[in-house]
């Protein structure tokens, strides 16, 4: 896998363009068997291809027989929306969260019962982006996914001497309460970017823990794997040894929001941070645990992605290609290719409503669908 040379699926650059006709063609390739809502680009052997010419709103609905209609009442296993106004046609994206649900997300985060999703719950179909040779520019918060192995970049930062120099000017601002002393190192000083927290259920004079301490005793609770361009952090529970209580990745203090899965952020060289969320029954050698991937530009700008042990960035999945993707540095912004694998590289939309592009590919569940 990741060195096939077909390229059945690929579409260029030059032909993308807006959809401005009164007609709009879609054509639907279905991969015919069920595994983690993949579909296999290297397979067209096992592929049901149907094409539609549409001029109205309406649905892409159905499992491995897609059909197209424009009544509402019927609709059954619907894959997509479509919607025509004033001679184009967008993509409606009916997994994005409107307001009541993010309340619900924010609430369940002040109870402690939360980690890092982005959503609450299945909405609808995500649409996931088809990433080709020509490659995406990333942005924090973009979540990607290689073959069935889910990521979200959490950050980005290729601008070293910025950040060192924001946190020597924090490291300035220090407050003293004689009331509050860190556990850790008994110490009551604190800063804006180390404060004093209370982030599990201890009370009394072991009640607070500065962020910084807090992080540095987390490190040592974690499984770590390295390499010369990646640094792997593995945990299931992190638990307070004192109290007991599992600390969620995002905790509540004082009124503020504090976020866990950057305790690993380094400062002294050019890095994206990944994130991913095991599930049961998914990558396997990770054991149901959760984790953040720091990738380092600091020997290359172009850094190999794949299962293969001679990958810069090693992701140990099946559903991984040998050498599935590439990330490439250039004018101080991370872009992210393909690299002809079997089951893909996409990015999720996250745009409630997308304007369709001429050529533009899509992959939802096990369809592949196309548009000219």
């Amino acid at each position: 896998m990741g060195n096939c040379q077909t390229h059945c699926y690929q579409k260029s650059a030059s032909q993308v363009n807006s959809v401005d006709c009164t007609k709009l063609i879609i054509h639907v390739k279905t991969w015919q068997k069920e595994a983690f809502s993949l579909f296999d680009y290297e397979n067209a052997a096992n592929v049901q291809e149907q094409t539609f010419q549409i001029n109205s709103d309406g649905y892409l609905v159905g499992r491995n027989q897609v059909e197209w209609t424009e009544n509402e009442s019927i609709i059954k296993d619907q894959l997509c929306k479509i919607k025509k106004k004033n001679e184009n046609y967008y993509l409606v994206n009916s997994f994005v969260m409107n307001e009541d649900q993010k309340s619900v997300i924010q609430e369940n985060e002040e109870c402690h019962t939360i980690g890092n999703k982005t959503v609450s719950g299945k909405i609808g179909n995500k649409i996931w982006k088809v990433i080709h040779e020509n490659g995406i520019p990333l942005k924090e918060g973009d979540v990607i996914k290689l073959g069935r192995v889910k990521f979200t970049i959490r950050s980005i930062v290729l601008d070293v001497q910025h950040v060192q120099s924001i946190l020597e000017f924090e490291s300035q601002q220090s407050s003293v309460s004689d009331q509050q002393m860190c556990r850790i190192c008994c110490s009551s000083q604190q800063t804006a970017k180390n404060p004093l927290l209370n982030p599990c259920k201890c009370s009394g004079s072991i009640k607070y823990i500065h962020l910084e301490c807090l992080k540095t005793w987390l490190r040592m609770k974690l499984e770590n794997r390295q390499s010369e361009n990646c640094t792997v952090y593995l945990w299931k529970n992190l638990e307070c040894e004192l109290c007991k209580f599992n600390f969620p990745p995002k905790f509540k203090s004082d009124d503020a929001y504090y976020d866990l899965i950057e305790l690993s952020k380094p400062n002294d060289y050019p890095y994206l941070m990944m994130e991913f969320t095991n599930k049961q029954g998914q990558q396997i050698e990770w054991n149901n645990s959760s984790g953040v991937y720091i990738v380092k530009f600091s020997n290359s700008r172009d850094l190999r992605l794949g299962r293969s042990n001679d990958t810069d960035v090693r992701v140990n999945d099946i559903s991984v290609s040998r050498n599935h993707a590439r990330l490439f540095v250039s004018d101080n912004q991370v872009y992210l290719f393909d690299n002809h694998s079997k089951f893909g590289t996409l990015q999720q939309i996250r745009e409630e409503k997308l304007q369709i592009q001429r050529g533009l590919e899509v992959q939802i569940g096990r369809s592949l669908i196309s548009f000219q």
